[in-house]
């Protein structure tokens, strides 16, 4: 009899004592595993935490998850070149926007926040230049474009504003430096595509170029200044090198 219940018994106990017990973390907790997942671009992984947080926790203050959400997804979106991938970069994309608008419902000055939304406008504008060139069948009210790109000049004037030595402490390749050269190239943009006389886009342009401190057109070029819109162009093309390939 004892030898028929001994098995009983284990089985028993061995339940018990494997009886998973499931442990929530604080919300700054979520946030902070998440960010660390985003630096080893674990966007996945990074996503699944910030959405712990929000969630999972009862934060009053919910905007660090929903920034994080739209940085992660950003991202994500980035990691999907070629025409294959556009649609579920388009996907991507559509939901970062979502939750950077969400945190910025909640707090409009965050620097991440506005530098998110930068990217994201500028991000729609120039795919629409580029089907503006190159499809035939693209349709396009006329005003579209320019709407883009003054809303992504809106908001990163915001940021400039409040954090003009702005830095995105996750990646060092987002700083003040490249919001201003994106910059540089939506005013280069609006020259072509907005008919508005009453704004000096090439003044613009120039200030914008001026103003970056990582690189300086006069360490590449002949010229002292930038001057005119040709010399603009140049440094613009000089500059993207750097830019595009900050890894």
């Amino acid at each position: 009899m004892m030898k028929k219940l001994l098995p009983i018994l284990f089985l028993f106990f061995s339940c018990e004592s494997l009886g998973e017990q499931t442990e929530y973390l604080d919300y700054e907790s979520y946030i902070q595993e998440a960010w660390s997942a985003f630096v080893l671009s674990d966007y996945e992984t990074s996503i699944n935490l910030f959405n712990l947080a929000i969630n999972q926790t009862n934060s009053s203050d919910l905007s660090s998850a929903y920034s994080g959400l739209g940085w992660a997804y950003m991202y994500k979106s980035n990691n999907l070149p070629g025409t294959s991938n556009q649609e579920q970069r388009d996907i991507f994309r559509d939901n970062s926007f979502v939750y950077f608008n969400n945190a910025f419902d909640l707090d409009p000055n965050a620097s991440d926040i506005l530098a998110g939304l930068t990217f994201l406008h500028n991000y729609h504008a120039e795919q629409q230049i580029y089907l503006y060139f190159n499809d035939n069948n693209f349709n396009t009210n006329n005003n579209d474009i320019p709407d883009s790109l003054q809303k992504s000049l809106d908001v990163s004037n915001s940021l400039i504003a409040s954090d003009n030595s702005y830095n995105f402490i996750y990646d060092d390749c987002i700083d003040i430096d490249n919001i201003r050269f994106l910059r540089s190239k939506i005013f280069l943009n609006l020259m072509s595509f907005n008919n508005d006389s009453s704004h000096n886009y090439l003044e613009s342009l120039i200030n914008e170029i001026n103003a970056i401190n990582k690189f300086s057109c006069t360490d590449f070029t002949e010229f002292d200044s930038v001057i005119n819109l040709g010399q603009a162009i140049e440094c613009i093309g000089h500059i993207s090198e750097f830019f595009n390939s900050c890894d």
